[in-house]
């Protein structure tokens, strides 16, 4: 029986592969899962078939894909909140992100927009926005996808770093948040860049900022918030690909190499830019040391905001 379970695994896979997304259908997430869909089953001979399962900041998916067995035909993509986040804000979470899933690579990372509303945060810049807020304590209000969610904590290290207090408003999704900015019924918010860059041809909306180190190309004239005074805010939204932590070595090795040539090709690559995403460069030899720095960074947000979800 030793013998042949390396043979299985040289021989993988011989059926299709169930690509869980923690996301909605038609959302971002969603979209770059998609991309990796295809370009697995290109590298592998095999269909790769999306199955969302969206739900609790994505723990239905990860507890689903932390219980499958460990063959290397359940995998997930995730990305920080189940990845990073949930941990420090779920205090009953059923399974370890950092414990039960095994890197097999990084699909793309796209920008977060500050966008700010005219009539809910008339403010051109950072600076305005942050003196606007400590003229009004708890009176200029900032949007965010939900307790806890990115849009939530990086405005939240904003304002602790500013010293100023934003009064935050979640939202069940980005429509309604969205909804609301533009109508001047909320300051501010986070917004991914693939949401964000079709609104600013709006001229109630201002983008202030991007998270990130260099700036977004579709936005040259906009600085990024680490240019501004917030290093700790190179935080860009990222989805990766993972499986069951037990699963056997050369099905793993075999998954990374497939992922590894589908994420090199043109065609992935020109599928992240119609998300306006960009292609992490990231190895699995790196991703541990990725992924704690930003399990430490995020669950330090949540202990800053006081979040929690039960």
């Amino acid at each position: 029986m030793a013998a042949a379970s390396p043979a299985r695994a040289q021989d993988f896979p011989t059926r299709p592969i169930r690509l869980v997304v923690s996301f909605p259908p038609g959302g971002s997430g969603d979209a770059v899962g998609r991309i990796a869909a295809t370009g697995l089953s290109q590298q592998l001979g095999q269909a790769v078939v999306v199955d969302n399962r969206a739900g609790a900041g994505g723990n239905v998916a990860g507890e689903f894909v932390a219980k499958a067995p460990a063959d290397g035909y359940t995998l997930l993509v995730a990305g920080q909140a189940l990845l990073a986040i949930n941990k420090a804000l779920y205090p009953n979470l059923t399974f370890d992100p950092a414990a039960d899933f095994a890197f097999v690579g990084m699909i793309a990372s796209y920008r977060n927009v500050l966008i700010a509303s005219r009539d809910g945060a008339p403010a051109n810049t950072v600076q305005e926005l942050v003196a606007l807020g400590r003229r009004n304590p708890g009176g200029i209000t900032y949007g965010s996808n939900g307790v806890g969610s990115l849009s939530h904590l990086v405005a939240q290290v904003m304002g602790s770093s500013a010293g100023v207090q934003f009064l935050h408003v979640p939202y069940r999704g980005a429509a309604p948040m969205m909804t609301d900015l533009v109508s001047g019924r909320l300051g501010f918010s986070f917004t991914g860049a693939p949401s964000a860059l079709p609104l600013l041809s709006d001229p109630r909306l201002r983008a202030l900022a991007v998270t990130g180190v260099g700036r977004l190309p579709q936005l040259p004239d906009v600085p990024t918030m680490v240019e501004l005074g917030f290093p700790e805010l190179d935080a860009p939204v990222w989805f990766g690909v993972v499986a069951p932590a037990a699963t056997p070595a050369p099905v793993l090795a075999r998954l990374r190499e497939a992922f590894a040539a589908a994420s090199a090709t043109p065609a992935w690559r020109a599928a992240l830019e119609t998300q306006s995403a960009e292609v992490p460069n990231l190895s699995p030899e790196d991703a541990p040391h990725f992924l704690a720095r930003e399990r430490e960074t995020w669950a330090r947000a949540v202990r800053a905001s006081g979040a929690t979800v039960e």
